[in-house]
């Protein structure tokens, strides 16, 4: 009894060894061929000379469509009426900037504005305007995506609208902040639900959340609370639904206090004695006013009388 069981336990410890080995072998050959695969489609990528951006409409030909064509069409695709483009075509010239060699300052600017409203990655906004990257395929794989992401032709003149836009002159003619000696809103004052108990307010103050691509080292800062790839922004808009001031870069993790704080050291100056209006995510002090936490808010009712 103890031969015929020594026996099948050496027979068991067999099958397990040829298990191991087929296991070990099966993932060397997976292992093999996900090499392969990555080596050829490497090599397809980054070596095959076929043109990839050959669009018979270029991004140069597109912008002259949407400036002849329908006024609503400029409107929908870039955000901005055609004299608005126009108008800002004239500042960035008076500014100083031209024309490259290869891109028209016409075609600069609708870079900035389609990604700004789209939100789409710099690969897609690539590929609306057939603007491809530099050629990189000398240098290693690690490196190339690096290289790449530098030297995209439509990454460079978005930067560059970016800071023509954030900067002085252009910014500082036109962001103007409601001053201390600002008047009364007549959407407040004409109003008695609302006069005299706002007359201080200056407009409303709340952020907002825009959707964005950030690299994989980014993307979990970026992961808002309800699981989407987002900015946070902090928006102003006074009473007669006009934006006073924007204030972006936080990632979507950011709550709505601490780019409030980051704004009013940096460049958010709000006059003595006037306040904004936000909601119960901001701080309690002397520039905002906030809803009482813990306080039930009848707004439906409100909103039905008259008076109050």
């Amino acid at each position: 009894m103890n031969i015929n069981a020594n026996d099948d336990d050496y027979a068991s410890d067999e099958e397990e060894d040829l298990d191991e080995e087929d296991l070990i072998v099966q993932a060397a050959v997976t292992a093999a061929i996900s090499a392969a695969f990555v080596v050829i489609d490497y090599s397809q990528t980054y070596y095959d000379k076929t043109p990839y951006h050959d669009s018979a409409l270029s991004g140069a030909a597109w912008v002259c469509e949407l400036l002849r064509g329908h006024p609503k069409r400029i409107r929908k695709e870039l955000g901005v009426h055609k004299h608005i483009f126009r108008a800002l075509i004239v500042a960035l010239q008076d500014a100083g900037h031209r024309r490259s060699k290869f891109v028209t300052l016409e075609e600069q600017l609708a870079i900035f504005l389609y990604t700004c409203v789209t939100g789409l990655s710099l690969v897609h906004v690539c590929e609306r305007f057939q603007r491809a990257t530099e050629t990189a395929s000398k240098y290693v794989y690690s490196y190339v995506i690096i290289v790449m992401i530098a030297n995209l032709v439509c990454c460079r003149y978005f930067l560059k609208m970016l800071l023509f836009f954030s900067s002085a002159p252009f910014y500082n003619d036109y962001v103007k902040l409601p001053r201390a000696d600002a008047p009364i809103p007549p959407e407040i004052r004409n109003n008695p639900k609302f006069y005299p108990f706002f007359k201080d307010a200056l407009g409303a103050i709340d952020g907002t959340h825009i959707n964005c691509c950030p690299s994989a080292a980014d993307r979990q800062a970026a992961r808002d609370r309800k699981g989407g790839l987002t900015q946070n922004c902090l928006a102003i808009c006074g009473f007669d639904m006009v934006f006073y001031y924007m204030f972006s870069g936080w990632e979507g993790s950011a709550a709505d206090s601490t780019m409030f704080h980051d704004a009013r050291v940096t460049d958010l100056p709000v006059p003595p004695g006037r306040y904004y209006l936000a909601d119960a995510g901001f701080p309690t002090c002397a520039s905002l006013v906030i809803p009482i936490r813990g306080k039930r808010y009848h707004l439906l009712e409100w909103s039905r009388a008259d008076l109050r």
